[in-house]
């Protein structure tokens, strides 16, 4: 049973991790006469493992194609629908708007289909929109009808940045949107819900603590509201690697389920008239299975909630049966099961962190001299923190080392001074609002108390910020875990600090990487950055407002990889070229900023960076007609052609109203003149005539852009090759190809490579790369 479950479990995690396209229908049918085929003809021996690993490859394609399905198409890109829908999960009062899901239930009209006609692709399971302004109050449960303008799951694909799109996947929401003003909007019934009992207490919650700044910790513990934690909390929680107990979690509902249990049993064994009905461990194991379901619906049942639930039930049915189940058995059971209720749940690192935190307490006890009381369990909250490292360098780019003691001090606080006090005023909030209130005002100072106390642990100790490790490092650093949980006679235990210490030298031992130049996806107008040799400078500024490209794409980025911000080239004062530039002023206040004046006469304002195989980058600017214009020309490697310089150019769009502006990044071979035809439609034009080393001083606009973005275009033997839209392909990257004799890359222009985000990393939700996104 062990290898058919272990057979499953990877399978799926395998096509999770690799899978890039739906599967055609005759794939799936194949798949399942294989699996018929394997159950039929194959030996006992690999009969079930390989069965079990074909059913999870083919249940997780199908599930991925459903909820595609299932997705607003990405042709139109937005559409006007009104609906019927209602609401699920808790709305989130934010500033200027209200956050919320729906969950549609008719489509009304829809301006693609006839009216009257039903829609051609099924209905998203959620949309998640935004009502600007002042909404009517928002209540879970209710039923509306809306008039909305919708676009498909869609999200900015850059390195190092948040990947929305794997957000929504995952959360199996269909589309998002707004919802616009419109007389037809009005709430059509209000039904109980379980969402509607969660934000009554999140209300209630809210009614005793007032404007208390631990008021989100305890609707987190509570019922799993946590739109009012603040960025600050999350990053102290975070950094001190205690995020996991300020949530419903695996931890919380498995002490509930213990606690719960326990006390009946006890009680249960005071009656012999129970005890002779029921035995008391099936009294206990029952209460505390029921207490565990009742906190996992305070939490909305979400599908973190339903993974620490399974887990629970697994050891529970366990104990029913009276049956020992090895611990390896039954979190392999629990896997599988979690896997077949939500085959994508590794997307998430939370399914990733629960599972390895369960086998590390395995790996640290099983086998070994039992031991109890405190120093027990603060070995196991060491060693857990300590293992858990490589995993959280991954997720979250940082080493929270001051995890063991945090843990030390939290845990128990957490557990038995603040849980307790928030469930028992859950419990007694229909009897005595007032004594709820007194309950939940305890639970807020022993808050209180616990962030001050991590605040003053990260103030003395810190945390570490890491670039993400390489595959190299996590490997090795797999292996010093391994060596640190094995048992004390094996030979080279030692071996697991050196090995571990990797993480922290990652940007000491990796390789020197090529400069490069990376055009972020960020909406409109151009962000690029230019690096080489650990500095970096910005040409561009992108969009402003909440998503703005500071926090969506730059942000990231320099942190990710550990780089110098130098300097900062703003090409234009409008527009979306200069949206991003307040936000990075208030950041990197004391970096050279290059603008107006000080971009005339391709003088070298910016100097020299030096770094890379081909001996280092010469960065130049001027003004143009358009606005600064930047060159960056690279040196020639030995024994290779001089690579072409790269043009950062802004230009105002001659096409379509809606063409705002259009970048473009413009590498030129040699003079000449050209104008050819660019993928997908559009055109493009460049005049050398000035020489090799100047600008053309007006390239045309692509006229079949849909919407302001960033286009890449290659020059060559007079025609134009390879223009790449960034809102296709996301971020697209120029780095110096190796020494070759022509210096021609491949996909480049002389001497850079060109790569986009989605060639490097897109999967199944992604869309395909040509439009789709």
């Amino acid at each position: 049973m062990r290898a058919g479950l272990l057979a499953f479990i990877v399978a799926t995690l395998l096509t999770v991790a690799l899978l890039r396209e739906p599967l055609p229908a005759s794939s799936l049918f194949a798949l399942l006469a294989l699996l018929v085929v394997a159950l039929v003809v194959l030996p006992r021996a690999w009969r079930w493992p390989t069965a079990a690993a074909l059913a999870g490859l083919l249940w997780t394609a199908l599930f991925a194609g459903a909820l595609l399905e299932r997705q607003l198409p990405a042709d139109p890109p937005h559409r006007d629908v009104r609906l019927v829908g209602q609401i699920v999960g808790v709305p989130e009062v934010r500033p200027g708007h209200t956050l919320f899901h729906i969950a549609p239930q008719a489509l009304l009209n829809d301006a693609s289909v006839a009216a009257g006609a039903e829609p051609a692709e099924p209905l998203p399971v959620q949309i998640r929109l935004r009502w600007y302004g002042a909404p009517p109050p928002l209540q879970a449960g209710e039923i509306w009808q809306l008039e909305v303008r919708l676009r498909p799951p869609s999200g900015f694909l850059n390195p190092a940045g948040f990947d929305y799109q794997r957000w929504l996947f995952q959360r199996r929401i269909g589309a998002t949107g707004y919802v616009r003003a419109a007389p037809e909007n009005q709430r059509l019934a209000a039904p109980t819900t379980l969402h509607t009992y969660r934000q009554t207490i999140a209300a209630a919650m809210a009614e005793q603590l007032g404007d208390s700044p631990q008021l989100g910790l305890v609707q987190g513990l509570g019922v799993a509201v946590r739109d009012q934690i603040d960025d600050a909390q999350w990053r102290l929680l975070s950094h001190t690697g205690t995020a996991h107990l300020l949530a419903i979690s695996g931890l919380h509902i498995g002490m509930v389920a213990g606690a719960v249990g326990a006390l009946i049993a006890w009680l249960w064994g005071w009656v012999p008239g129970l005890v002779r009905r029921v035995p008391t461990l099936i009294a206990g194991t029952l209460a505390g299975m029921g207490a565990a379901i009742g906190y996992a619906l305070l939490a909305g049942l979400t599908l973190p909630t339903q993974r620490a639930l399974i887990m629970v039930g697994v050891f529970a049915v366990a104990l029913l049966l009276r049956r020992p189940m090895a611990p390896w058995s039954s979190l392999l059971i629990a896997a599988t099961l979690v896997l077949l209720v939500d085959p994508w749940a590794p997307l998430g690192a939370g399914f990733w962190l629960s599972f390895a935190a369960v086998a590390v307490i395995f790996l640290a006890t099983l086998g070994r001299a039992r031991g109890f009381g405190l120093w027990a369990w603060l070995r196991i909250q060491a060693v857990v923190g300590l293992a858990l490292l490589p995993a959280t360098a991954i997720w979250f780019g940082h080493l929270p080392w001051l995890s063991p003691p945090a843990n030390w001090l939290a845990v128990p606080w957490v557990s038995f001074a603040v849980v307790p006090l928030v469930l028992a005023g859950v419990v007694l909030l229909p009897v005595s609002p007032a004594l709820a209130g007194w309950l939940w005002r305890w639970a807020d100072t022993s808050l209180a108390g616990l962030m001050a106390a991590l605040g003053w642990l990260e103030g003395q100790l810190g945390t570490l910020a890491v670039t993400p490790p390489s595959v190299a490092v996590t490997l090795l650093a797999l292996i010093g875990v391994l060596y640190f949980l094995a048992p004390r006679g094996l030979p080279g235990r030692w071996l697991a600090l050196p090995l571990l210490a990797g993480l922290l030298l990652m940007p000491a031992i990796s390789p020197r990487e090529s400069p490069r130049v990376v055009l972020f996806e960020t909406g409109a107008g151009l962000t690029a950055l230019i690096e080489a040799d650990g500095h970096a400078v910005v040409y561009g500024g992108g969009p402003g407002g909440t998503l703005n490209a500071v926090e969506v794409a730059l942000a990231p980025y320099l942190a990710a990889r550990d780089l110098e911000l130098r300097a900062w080239v703003v090409p234009r004062a409008e527009g979306p070229w200069s949206g991003a530039v307040a936000a990075a002023r208030q950041r990197w206040p004391e970096i050279e900023w290059v603008s107006g004046l000080g971009c005339s006469g391709w003088q070298q304002a910016l100097g020299a960076m030096s770094g890379g195989l081909q001996g280092g980058l010469q960065l130049e600017t001027r003004r143009g007609a358009a606005g600064c214009e930047l060159k960056i020309s690279a040196a020639a490697a030995e024994g290779a052609g001089q690579p072409a310089p790269v043009y950062l150019v802004p230009e105002l769009g001659s096409g379509p109203r809606d063409l705002i502006d259009t970048a473009f990044i413009i590498a030129l071979q040699r003079r000449s003149q050209c104008e050819g035809a660019c993928g997908g439609g559009k055109r493009c034009s460049a005049d050398t005539s000035g020489g090799d080393t100047d600008l053309p001083d007006s390239p045309a606009a692509p006229q079949a852009a849909a919407s302001p973005r960033a286009v890449l275009c290659r020059y060559r033997a007079g025609t134009c090759h390879d223009c790449i839209d960034s809102a296709e392909q996301g971020a697209l990257t120029l780095s110096l190809a190796g020494s070759t004799g022509t210096g021609e890359g491949a996909g480049g222009a002389a001497g850079w490579r060109l790569s986009s985000e989605w060639e490097r990393r897109a999967r199944i939700f992604h869309g395909d790369g040509g439009g789709g996104r």
